[in-house]
């Protein structure tokens, strides 16, 4: 029977820790949940002295407490705090706490089975032990508050146009409706098919289309360096090739970019990939800065989480790493994109196309992602013969508001910059040639 678990155990510590809440927001997991409600003997101590100073910051928080006796002979370390990711939502607090109060109650439901069958068996007095059990009954009820249908109908009319963000491209946004704070989406590919340049394309377009937010692009593929070459390329319309050579003129380049409103006020940021190498690292970021819109390029080469470090499973990792950035999302009320490699291979199908069981470890990738979006450019599989190379498509494999569709776009790919065809007839005639060519 399963009466415990560790990892909620300490997700509710980490949300303890998160700084993003205020100790108002985690009074109620306060109230919720006791030290008796923990199995890891740690965890409870940890609880215990939280409920006690009230404190977010751990540091903080271990100068205070590391001295105590009863925490030394726990023999709680710093390490045991530092270790704790703290990027855990009010939600999935709530969530968590939940589960740890089921497993607390089935915890003494199954110890008082054992001492009332041990009772039976000593002949002991069974009205006696008939009562026991009517009080541990009435006594499991939960303190959580269900939210009632006029609260949530309430926050759902309070919502405002800026808090749908558009996808930065006008016919995808009739498609979808644009993007909601919280959410996460994944845009996968193979190599070479154009899922850097298309996410930076996007980032601008984004920015021009939502005016005041702010997107931050993390990258571990390319350095910061190459990745501001690729603006370069896009803003002043120099062929890439060129930037990469040094054959340009750096004062046109200098001025042309500071005529760009949203790269000179700094609402694109590139993210010097020296500062991060895991989630918590990208969690810093965020919670400094509070980018509204973040890029993650891409996310099968971010350092594993340190709960899952001893893991042989791969999958496990990058499943955890996929967790804790939909946490970071919704704490920070934010449109994460995560882009995604896929298995090699696909080349050698008949049907050159990417599906969802493609995706590099695809398994919670895939369950908490909004959108998957495949960035498709056919021309690399059956030849720029077949697809010219300004012809590119987006694929709506998994749409949670929407149907799938294929997305023909026009690029240049010397600057990357990607064009919605707006032309109905042509825009129908290059998605039905590609029907025709993957099915």
């Amino acid at each position: 029977m399963d009466l415990y678990s560790i990892e909620a155990e300490y997700k509710i510590l980490g949300f303890l820790f998160n700084e993003a809440y205020s100790l108002e927001q985690k009074a109620g997991i306060f109230t919720i949940l006791s030290p008796d409600d923990f199995v890891d003997n740690k965890a409870q101590m940890i609880l215990r002295l939280l409920t006690k100073l009230r404190v977010s910051d751990r540091l903080v928080f271990w100068e205070s407490v590391k001295n105590l006796p009863e925490v030394e002979a726990s023999a709680l370390e710093w390490t045991d705090i530092e270790d704790i990711d703290d990027f855990v939502s009010l939600g999935e607090a709530k969530s968590y706490a939940q589960i740890l109060q089921d497993k607390a109650q089935r915890r003494k439901v199954y110890y008082f089975g054992e001492s009332m069958q041990k009772a039976m068996l000593k002949g002991e007095d069974q009205f006696e032990t008939a009562l026991k059990a009517q009080q541990l009954l009435s006594g499991m009820s939960s303190k959580l508050d269900v939210e009632s249908n006029q609260a949530l109908l309430n926050r759902v009319l309070s919502e405002s146009k800026k808090d749908v963000i558009s996808t930065g491209y006008p016919i995808l946004d009739k498609l979808l409706g644009g993007y909601s704070r919280g959410m996460i989406i994944t845009i996968a590919g193979d190599s070479g098919h154009l899922k850097t340049t298309f996410a930076l394309d996007k980032a601008f377009k984004m920015a021009q289309q939502n005016k005041d937010l702010k997107i931050g692009i993390f990258s571990k593929e390319m350095l910061a360096e190459d990745l501001m070459k690729k603006q370069i390329s896009r803003i002043c319309k120099i062929p890439i090739g060129k930037i990469f050579s040094g054959e340009y003129d750096r004062e046109y380049v200098k001025q042309k970019m500071s005529e760009i409103e949203e790269w000179r006020e700094n609402r694109i940021q590139i993210i010097n990939p020296n500062l991060f190498n895991g989630v918590a690292d990208i969690a810093r970021v965020q919670m400094t800065y509070r980018y509204d819109i973040w890029f993650l390029d891409f996310i099968q080469l971010l350092e594993f989480a340190k709960g899952a470090s001893t893991s042989s499973d791969y999958n496990i990792q990058i499943g955890q790493n996929m967790r804790n950035l939909q946490a970071l999302a919704l704490a920070t009320k934010s449109v994460g994109i995560i882009l995604s490699q896929v298995k090699k291979g696909i080349e050698h199908r008949k049907v050159k196309k990417p599906t969802v069981s493609d995706i590099e470890w695809s398994g919670l990738i895939k369950q908490l992602s909004t959108y998957i979006f495949f960035s498709y450019y056919p021309g690399k599989y059956y030849g720029f013969d077949t697809i010219p190379e300004e012809y590119y498509y987006l694929l709506g494999e998994k749409t949670r508001f929407s149907e799938t569709f294929t997305y023909p776009m026009k690029i240049k790919p010397e600057t990357g910059i990607f064009n919605d065809i707006n032309d109905i007839v042509e825009r129908t005639k290059h998605t039905n040639k590609l029907k025709r060519l993957v099915g």
